[in-house]
């Protein structure tokens, strides 16, 4: 082996680990825009349902 394959081995190293980097930040940025969602629907319909405040 001259050396030419550690060259691939690095390549794929690199940018496996970016791309998996980003496929991690997009799935935890999803995970937490979901939760937000729903705590967010869960305050409105809260507000919804409750009885007005007294005048």
């Amino acid at each position: 082996m001259e050396g030419g394959n550690f060259g691939w081995i690095e390549l794929v190293l690199f940018y496996g680990g970016a791309i998996g980097f980003g496929v991690w930040q997009f799935v935890s940025m999803d995970r937490k825009l979901k939760k937000t969602r729903a705590e967010r629907e869960a305050r409105e319909a809260a507000e919804k349902d409750a009885p007005p405040p007294a005048a």
